[in-house]
């Protein structure tokens, strides 16, 4: 087990995800029978579309945004004790554990489990971020010192995962435009939860019928309205706050504009990246369904995605840089916050804007709320969560390089804090295993469950 995770190691770092899934996917259409000019075609398109997505477009732009907005965080001199180490650190050192060692063979298996009894109709493609259940799972582990109760509770976070995947996969497939995928991306699902809780209060209160869409506003405001231009002033704005110490200096300035022009070209070049990609999932899920047709069976089956599909949307984009300014200050207003979101102060605030957009519709007022909410639950459950991490990152494996007064400290979302909660108590993780099954179990025997939950309209019975 420890060879094949060094060699998975190896290889994904030497290659990527969005490489090896490609290539996963050539060998799958292969054993599907589809003919190999269509299967080279198909994995060539989502090398392209993954790609332009995960290692150019999504890291540009949050790079780009989160180093201006980390400027603004730095500027005020503020020290608060716990450092965010940033999602990239935290994914190689999971990798790295006895718990890391064993998740994906076992989240494999119990993806197939489930699929083989029809509890979920996600096959979770995401492979490289089950690193999230297992830095959850070490969490556990190396804090009780039990590691049958820390892979149990990664386990238990893998099945709620598959669960919110197909629980939120049509609303996904309709909002982002994405056949027969389903996003089982761990701070996404963060979002829509907080979204699902507060959908209703805040139709009570009649702000999720307010016309408050990108589009709506597009329509109304003219120039203003166009995702590009509103994006373009948005990070423009953002840079003259960060940077207003050195507006005398045209360097300056033109880090503005760049920052300004990166932003757009991220919005318009967004929607062409994830064309290919679906262009290339499109042999794949056709095939899937003419042998599932074959065998008799009208089955659908989801293929789970990183949220980084998502965070493109114009919604999720406007809403996620609003709650990006919004968290600088709750860093440093909030009462009883003492984690200093850095590393991933750029990323966090967009993949839970995309999942509350999603639940509220595209409603920027309804979705800020949620989002805002949804950060604040991070920053507290990083504040009580750090502590914990910094106590054993040694025993993970850290490298504790100086970080002067600060200690290291961990982004938790709202997912992860609650999983990590539950893992306190092995008969809590059992519970929780046995309820998320039931509602699987209920919702696939009443999907008017998720349409109430989620605010989905039937359609009209004919008469």
């Amino acid at each position: 087990m420890e060879q094949f995770m060094e060699t998975f190691k190896f290889v994904m770092s030497n290659f990527g995800a969005a490489i090896m899934l490609p290539v996963l996917i050539f060998v799958v259409e292969l054993f599907l029978r589809v003919p190999i000019a269509k299967a080279v075609k198909s994995a060539i398109y989502i090398g392209i579309g993954l790609n332009a997505l995960i290692s150019i477009l999504n890291p540009f732009f949050l790079g780009l945004m989160g180093g201006a907005v980390q400027d603004m965080v730095t500027s005020t001199g503020i020290e608060l004790p716990y450092l965010d180490t940033g999602w990239g650190i935290l994914s190689a050192l999971s990798y790295s554990t006895s718990i890391g060692a064993a998740i994906i063979p076992v989240g494999l298996a119990v993806n197939f489990l489930l699929l083989k009894v029809r509890l979920t109709d996600t096959l979770n493609l995401d492979i490289w971020n089950y690193w999230v259940l297992a830095f959850t799972g070490s969490l556990i582990y190396y804090q009780h010192g039990s590691y049958f109760q820390g892979l149990a509770v990664a386990v238990a976070l893998e099945i709620a995962l598959l669960l919110l995947a197909d629980f939120t996969a049509p609303i996904c497939q309709k909002f982002f435009g994405l056949p027969n995928i389903s996003i089982s991306h761990i701070t996404f699902h963060g979002g829509t939860i907080v979204a699902m809780i507060l959908r209703k209060p805040l139709e009570l209160l009649g702000i999720t019928k307010i016309k408050a869409n990108s589009e709506a506003i597009r329509s109304k405001l003219g120039l203003f309205g166009d995702q590009i231009v509103v994006g373009f002033l948005v990070a423009v704005l953002i840079g003259i706050v960060a940077w207003f110490n050195r507006l005398a200096d045209l360097e300056t300035w033109s880090n503005i504009l760049k920052l300004g022009v990166g932003t757009g070209a991220f919005i318009y070049l967004y929607p062409k990246a994830t064309a290919a990609l679906l262009e290339g999932f499109r042999t794949l899920s056709d095939r899937v369904r003419e042998v599932l047709q074959n065998k008799g069976n009208d089955r659908t089956l989801h293929f789970g995605m990183d949220g980084a599909l998502t965070v493109g949307h114009p919604d999720a984009i406007t809403v996620g840089l609003l709650t990006m300014i919004t968290t600088v200050a709750l860093i440093f207003l909030l009462p009883g916050n003492k984690f200093l979101m850095l590393a991933d102060l750029g990323v966090t605030p967009f993949f839970l804007a995309a999942g509350c957009a999603v639940v509220m519709k595209g409603n920027i007022i309804a979705s800020y709320i949620s989002t805002t909410v949804a950060v604040i639950l991070t920053l507290y459950g990083s504040t009580i969560i750090s502590p914990v991490f910094a106590g054993i990152a040694g025993s993970m494996g850290f490298d504790m390089a100086d970080t002067g007064a600060a200690q290291v400290g961990a982004d938790q979302r709202p997912l992860q804090s609650l999983f990590y909660f539950i893992g306190q108590s092995p008969v809590l993780v059992a519970i929780a295993i046995a309820v998320i099954l039931g509602i699987m179990y209920v919702v696939k025997k009443k999907p008017a469950i998720s349409n109430f939950i989620l605010g989905v309209e039937e359609p009209a019975e004919e008469v």
